[in-house]
């Protein structure tokens, strides 16, 4: 009787919290609703200050595509994604870049994270486009990232407080390796690869890196510090090898700055000036006038200036598609960030059946994901080529593996000269943990009517018929991938195999080996789709998915927390539950309904 009764307490007490959370949540929902609307019905209502300053303060890392967020995760932690769309960037710069109020850019890039060199070349080509104008850009910080120091190199004067600090460090990829752990706690990781280079499960089975993954992933890292260190010598008119030259005698350069970073950098010229805060405020109010609310510079951040000039955006006549493809490739429907084959799918066939659509761009920003998902996108669009439209891929920062599937018979590929690229590989991975269980007496058994009825279990493991099975698709697949390439490349298959198994080249060195057709950014591949469709008068559609109220709710939600918190960068215990997060999201994604997986974990970690 007493069990009985503590059993319907606890069920209703359950019952009332999940009820409990729908109320809350449906009633903030309504009040952020009301709120857009009556915002909406009230205008933007910002002003943009006349004489004042746009200030490009981006928050988070650098992406072609925001994540989405997801509720369950927001009202258990509260955390949001913190990103900035490069195109918001570009935009903000071209609109004022004949805007007569703004005379001024301020850079301020504290609260920005961090950004592949692709997109910090697009947003410097922006600035420097913004420059033409003869409006002074300033770049302001307390202390500049790598990635940061980069595009402030691009502004006419650059300041910093004398407490900070200014140096590009390089570029490094690193892994953490699990094999021992793996074995000390009996879980079995069953592998099925084929390339040499394919070395996404290697912290699976190694305890360190192989010397194939070093030789590639140098590769890329050499071609991304060239590019950076060869634009910033130039745009700050420093002799060539300038940067290698200062890192290589550090300490004695530190030590004869007094051990002060700020000294440094101003000594090594990647900072103009060392400015307190306070001189800071004076200066920049000098130049801009001050506002007479807050009593600071009068400038307005790069989003609300794009709020306040938005247009109801009306495409007419012949129209370029655009579609965006980022992140890791999934099997069914998936929110940005994450490119789901069927949600990518019903884009492309939406963009396809628009009758002033004269070609589609497919803007790709993905290190690759299920082997049978990448196919069936790629598969989507031939089908809209065959209609005798053309289709252009344009790779963003990283398009490997999947990534590349997916853009293998495109008419035409663009990349910029450091994209990520190639990875043209396949593996299976199945972790089980039988050995795990037998270790505290837990076994399982059965029958089946086949001989590969339950021949992959995670609590039985993997028979030795089934791997078989397994690897045979493995082989498959990669085959599939060699002739898809040589298909759209116009390569033999051999030719294909020579430049594939699993090895990622840049976008320079691609273009050598015949994987990409150009280089250039997303603007001139719209170009060049003109071009292929024929046509000189046309306008871009950036082709997005329905939004619903609640995507809207949650979408204005993370904006407003994003931008009013503060960046913890240097935080260990953040940047631990990163990499941790980041290794279970890729796990989480591995849903190939045949275990066979076209990814890039070289491509998918942070610059």
């Amino acid at each position: 009787m007493v069990i009985e009764i503590t059993k319907r307490v606890l069920v209703f007490f359950w019952q009332f919290l999940k009820a409990t959370q729908v109320f809350v949540f449906g009633l903030f929902s309504l009040v952020l609703v009301i709120a857009l609307v009556v915002g909406g019905l009230g205008g933007s209502g910002i002003d943009v200050p006349d004489g004042g300053a746009l200030v490009l303060n981006p928050v988070g890392g650098l992406v072609e595509q925001k994540t989405a967020l997801d509720p369950q995760i927001f009202l258990s932690s509260g955390d949001v994604p913190k990103q900035t769309l490069v195109k918001d960037i570009v935009n903000a710069l071209a609109q004022a870049k004949n805007d007569a109020r703004i005379q001024y850019l301020v850079l301020d890039f504290d609260n920005m994270g961090p950004g592949y060199i692709s997109k910090l070349q697009r947003v410097a080509t922006a600035i420097e486009d913004f420059k033409s104008s003869g409006k002074k850009v300033i770049a302001k910080g307390t202390q500049y990232s790598q990635s940061a120091l980069f595009l402030a190199a691009h502004a006419d004067e650059v300041l910093m407080n004398p407490e900070g600090a200014a140096i590009p460090e390089g570029y490094g990829m690193y892994r953490t390796y699990y094999k021992t752990i793996l074995e000390n706690y009996d879980v079995s990781v069953n592998i099925f690869k084929v390339g040499k280079y394919k070395s996404a499960l290697e912290p699976y089975f190694r305890d360190n890196m192989s010397d194939e993954d070093k030789t590639a992933r140098m590769g890329i890292l050499n071609n991304w510090w060239s590019a950076y260190t060869s634009d910033f010598e130039m745009t700050r008119e420093l002799p060539m090898g300038s940067i290698d030259q200062s890192l290589a005698d550090i300490e004695n350069e530190l030590k004869a700055s007094g051990g002060n970073l700020g000294v440094l950098a101003l000594e090594n010229k990647f900072v103009d000036r060392l400015i307190t805060d306070v001189d800071l405020r004076t200066y920049l109010r000098e130049l801009t006038g001050e506002d007479e609310e807050s009593g600071e510079y009068r400038g307005i951040g790069f989003e609300d200036y794009l709020a306040s000039e938005r247009k109801p955006n009306v495409v007419k006549g012949k129209k370029i598609a655009v579609i965006t493809a980022v992140g890791s490739i999934v099997d069914g429907y998936a929110d940005a960030g994450t490119i789901g084959n069927l949600s990518l799918n019903k884009l492309i066939r939406k963009a396809g059946k628009d009758e002033d659509v004269v070609a589609v761009v497919l803007r790709v920003d993905s290190g690759g994901g299920s082997k049978s998902a990448s196919e069936s996108i790629r598969s989507e669009l031939e089908g809209v080529q065959a209609t005798g439209i053309p289709v252009v891929a344009s790779m963003g920062s990283v398009a490997a593996s999947g990534g590349y599937w997916i853009s293998a018979t495109a008419d035409e590929i663009w990349a910029s000269p450091t994209t990520v690229t190639g990875s043209i590989g396949i593996f299976g991975f199945i972790p089980t943990i039988e050995k795990t269980l037998a270790r505290y007496g837990v076994y399982s058994d059965g029958v089946g009517t086949t001989p590969i009825t339950g021949g992959a279990s995670i609590e039985r493991g993997v028979t030795p018929l089934y791997s078989k099975f397994i690897q045979v698709v493995i082989d498959s697949g990669y085959q599939q991938f060699l002739e898809t390439v040589a298909k759209g490349r116009n390569m033999s298959v051999d030719d294909v195999h020579e430049i594939a198994q699993g090895r990622i080249w840049s976008g320079d060195k691609a273009l050598e080996l015949g994987l990409v057709d150009n280089l250039g950014d997303l603007e001139k591949a719209i170009e060049s789709a003109a071009k292929l469709a024929g046509v000189d008068d046309y306008s871009t559609w950036h082709v997005e998915p329905e939004v619903t109220t609640q995507q809207k709710v949650m979408k204005l939600l993370a904006s407003e927390i994003a931008s009013s918190e503060v960046m913890t960068k240097n935080d260990p215990m953040a940047m631990l539950h990163r990499k941790l997060e980041q290794e279970v999201s890729f796990l989480t994604n591995l849903n190939d309904p045949q275990h066979a997986y076209v990814i890039c974990t070289s491509c998918l970690l942070e610059p």
